[in-house]
């Protein structure tokens, strides 16, 4: 899967989902800071990567309706501790029933997750 890590993500994600074999583009590896919401919505979709990000502003479906998205993974973990963090996308991943992110908005948290389309 192809992945844009927004730029509040631990670079420890980053590796995590790069060690499990995925293609990922770091905004912070980029110095890409402080670049809009919007921004990064079209940067996703013109490089058809899913967004993962703590940003609470990715999971406002009037502003960013999932279908119009290559997806979002909103991790939503407090306090924000990696190993919880890990722990949850390992579930994520074990458990997803879908062919890919697209068109879905993901709320990651400590007890699983949320599936929005």
């Amino acid at each position: 899967m192809r992945f844009l890590i927004d730029e509040n993500i631990f670079p420890r994600i980053t590796s995590y989902l790069r060690n499990l074999g995925h293609d990922v583009k770091s905004l912070h590896e980029e110095g890409l800071f402080r670049i809009t919401d919007d921004e990064i919505i079209q940067m996703a979709k013109n490089e058809d990567r899913t967004i993962i990000t703590f940003d609470k502003h990715f999971g406002n479906i009037l502003k960013y309706p999932p279908s119009t998205t290559a997806g979002t993974i909103h991790i939503r973990i407090h306090p924000p501790l990696l190993d919880d963090i890990l722990s949850a996308m390992d579930s994520l991943f074990k458990t997803y029933n879908f062919p890919s992110f697209h068109g879905k908005l993901i709320v990651l948290s400590k007890s699983g997750y949320r599936v929005r389309l």
